[in-house]
């Protein structure tokens, strides 16, 4: 009895592990994540970013200066190793002067700091409002 148990146990611990991954957590293709105008942000994080495609340059991601003047970025691609994506930014500034990615760029962004720059804006997409009846 004790051997089936075991075996059962094992049995159930590869499966949940073989599950696991498969199942993609986090940021997905065709998210947009929404800096609105205007919103708090935490005025001390800053994430350092690639400019796509190379030759690249580093910049500079600052949620605060995001949402000074609003924008989004849109999720393009996803790369596998490192956990990477292509994202594409179109708004205001991104951070101060001389580390401003621009109003309009590609950029290459890490798994983990896309992640939180997802849970920064409240997640992924935009609201649906109906439009009014004229």
């Amino acid at each position: 009895m004790l051997v089936c148990l075991i075996a059962a146990l094992l049995a159930g611990t590869v499966a949940m592990v073989s599950a696991a991954r498969t199942i993609e957590i986090g940021p997905r293709v065709g998210d947009i994540l929404v800096f609105r105008q205007g919103a708090r942000m935490p005025p001390d994080w800053a994430f350092t970013v690639a400019t796509a495609p190379a030759p690249s340059v580093t910049c500079s991601l600052r949620p605060a200066a995001m949402a000074s003047q609003g924008g989004s970025i849109v999720v393009e691609q996803r790369l596998r190793t490192p956990p990477t994506f292509q994202v594409h930014w179109a708004g205001g500034r991104t951070s101060d002067a001389g580390a401003d990615c621009g109003s309009d760029a590609a950029l290459l962004v890490a798994g983990s700091d896309l992640q939180l720059l997802t849970n920064v804006v409240g997640g992924a997409g935009v609201e649906h409002k109906a439009f009014p009846h004229l």
